[in-house]
């Protein structure tokens, strides 16, 4: 294997530098919340992750950022 290749290998357990891959956000929400809010995409055949996303989108743009990611 060529050193090369050996440095574009993803070593186990090590987050990826490549800056378009997602990361994981952590938030606590009270127990009720979260079952409210996973019974309700669920009914509107949605995925928790997407609300969440455009939730943070939303936000970001009534601050004022003209293009969040």
């Amino acid at each position: 294997m060529s050193i090369r290749a050996m440095e574009e290998k993803k070593k186990p357990g090590r987050p990826s530098t490549n800056k378009d891959d997602p990361v994981y956000v952590r938030a606590r929400v009270p127990r009720e919340l979260h079952k409210s809010f996973k019974l309700a995409c669920t009914e509107d055949d949605l995925v928790m992750e997407d609300v969440i996303k455009d939730l943070i989108k939303d936000w970001l743009t009534k601050r004022g950022k003209k293009n969040p990611a």
